[in-house]
């Protein structure tokens, strides 16, 4: 019997326009009202997260930025049962980094997002806020956050440059080379390169809540389809992909759909789940 089920939300739950379909609202409410637990997984903070389950109409719990925070449902009183920020000593040298050379970091603390003011980079902080819905809360000198510890940091940059050193994949293997294994260092979309602490991914999230409300990992389906929601799918029993997924993430999960995200994938495969407990 399924219990409890995790949703990704870019490239998942969200279709190309980053709206939910009829067809999946309307599956997901029918699982809650049985008591299945529907759970939003996402790299985005709080507030971008939690607007989805007022859209869904469903009370649900909230696994935030890719793993670093887990909030209980609405209900609840969205209670954070579970906090890993990123260390100061790694967070300090990232804020050095990207004022020195110029990046666009946002930082995040007490579920504010936090960035330097600099109109050479706002076109960064529009792709983001464009994408999830962000507020940013700009301030002159980000140096002043450097005895904070954020919830977690992404680094803003191209995706392509002819100057090499400007892009997301430059940065990424600068980054791990610093760093090795001692921060999660991952790509999400084009432009984003995002740090959390070590021990931090959507798997460990969903982990912690599973654990919370007593579930069996066979008693979870995942739904995901990129890379940062690889541990997420490998922790739950059934894990599914959509048709849109990166191919890394296909080689993963049990099932991977015939439908993208642009065509309600996450209707499609559960209402087999449906039609046999109906």
């Amino acid at each position: 019997m399924i219990k409890l089920i995790a949703i990704d939300l870019d490239g998942t739950l969200l279709d190309s326009k980053g709206k939910i379909s009829k067809e999946d609202k309307i599956t997901l409410k029918k699982f809650a009202q049985k008591g299945v637990i529907v759970a939003l997984a996402s790299g985005r903070m709080t507030d971008c997260v939690s607007i989805y389950s007022e859209i869904l109409e469903i009370d649900t719990p909230l696994i935030v930025y890719n793993g670093a925070m887990v909030r209980l449902s609405k209900k609840e009183k969205r209670k954070i049962i579970y906090h890993k920020p990123v260390p100061l000593k790694y967070s300090r040298f990232i804020i050095d980094y990207c004022v020195k050379n110029r990046f666009l970091l946002n930082f995040y603390y007490n579920d504010i997002l936090y960035a330097q003011k600099d109109e050479s980079l706002r076109k960064y902080a529009e792709i983001y806020s464009k994408q999830t819905s962000a507020k940013y809360n700009f301030i002159e000198n980000l140096e002043i956050m450097k005895n904070k510890k954020p919830t977690k940091l992404i680094l803003i940059t191209d995706a392509e440059n002819p100057d090499e050193t400007r892009t997301r994949d430059y940065q990424y293997d600068y980054f791990k080379k610093i760093f090795g294994n001692s921060l999660n260092i991952v790509k999400t979309n084009p432009e984003y390169l995002e740090f959390m602490k070590k021990e931090v991914n959507k798997g460990k999230g969903l982990e912690v809540l599973a654990k919370y409300y007593g579930i069996k990992r066979n008693e979870i389906i995942a739904f995901g389809d990129g890379e940062n929601d690889i541990e997420m799918l490998l922790f739950a029993g059934i894990s599914v992909a959509p048709k849109n997924a990166k191919e890394k993430v296909k080689k993963v999960v049990k099932f991977v759909s015939e439908y993208t995200n642009d065509q309600s994938c996450i209707s499609h495969f559960l209402n087999r789940f449906l039609l046999k407990n109906d």
